[in-house]
């Protein structure tokens, strides 16, 4: 009897033990979706060090060390960025034809300068890796790469979501990749006609709307319009992540610059101090609000 009780003992052992490492994961990738970014450092090191071969693991310490080394900046940010390609190498290494894994390893390598083990010629194989697998993915992929680039290789950038985009006219998604790109690409007008005609199509559509409302507020063109449609969208659930989202932060900001353009100083505190409490190391609303309260 105590022998088989000894024997179940060590089978609960032995299950609990990647049990703990998952939640370990879990409770990492939470802390950091709620802008808790040492916390969610200090949880990913454990899973990692209980699991060194869990790709999962490794993947979201390159996530994690990299949306660290960005809010942290100086010296220390490059031994995040460090580990961050550490973690991203090892999840690819582990499982190479896992997409995510490459695409994080990729966009690592397009970002990070080269002190920090960037790589763009390394990051374009990849993106072409996952080309090969996923269109779609792997085209805006690629073209986010490229465009850090030479003339001649943002001029590809471009040629390759233009093409996309026209391919897929009718696509939601490849539509609202397309006005990202043409968003983080300093294009707004572009980004705004695309997101227009998305929100004509779906007037429910809470991306969609998004879009126009922030390039409206980059634009400084009908402040009062981006308002309303601001607070139309922060009254609708978010969209979960793993698609076409936004980050609730991000939306109070952007509604706190559109209060400014209006002139109306006080409600544009209360939206920046929102989107602080909703993600407390989000650097542009912290320098928005710096700047308000200097005045």
């Amino acid at each position: 009897m105590t022998q088989a009780i000894s024997s179940i003992a060590i089978a609960l052992l032995i299950v609990a033990a990647p049990l703990q490492a998952q939640d370990l994961v879990q409770q990492a990738r939470d802390a950091a979706r709620r802008g808790q970014l040492d916390s969610a450092y200090a949880l990913i090191q454990r899973a990692v060090e209980a699991q060194p071969d869990r790709a999962e693991a490794h993947f979201w310490l390159g996530q994690i060390a990299g949306s660290r080394a960005g809010a942290q900046g100086g010296l220390g940010a490059l031994g995040l960025a460090r580990r961050s390609k550490e973690g991203y190498a090892r999840a690819v290494e582990l499982e190479p034809d896992n997409l995510d894994y490459l695409e994080g390893l990729a966009g690592f390598l397009g970002q990070a300068p080269g002190i920090a083990g960037g790589d763009r010629d390394s990051a374009v194989v990849l993106a072409e890796r996952v080309r090969a697998r996923d269109a779609a993915r792997g085209t805006f992929l690629l073209a986010d790469v490229l465009r850090r680039g030479d003339d001649a290789q943002k001029a590809r950038a471009d040629s390759l979501v233009e093409a996309y985009a026209r391919a897929h006219a009718a696509e939601r998604l490849a539509q609202l990749r397309a006005a990202g790109f043409w968003a983080q690409t300093d294009r707004p007008e572009r980004a705004l006609a695309v997101q227009e005609r998305l929100a004509a199509r779906d007037t429910m559509d809470v991306v969609a709307r998004y879009g126009v409302a922030r390039n409206l507020v980059v634009l400084r063109r009908d402040a009062r319009r981006a308002l309303a449609i601001f607070r139309w969208v922060l009254t609708r659930p978010v969209p979960p992540p793993d698609g076409p989202s936004y980050v609730p932060a991000a939306a109070w900001w952007r509604l706190g610059q559109a209060y400014v353009q209006l002139g109306l100083s006080d409600s544009a505190r209360a939206a920046y101090e929102e989107a602080l409490r909703l993600l407390p190391q989000f650097a542009p609303a912290r320098a928005s609000l710096d700047s308000l309260l200097r005045r």
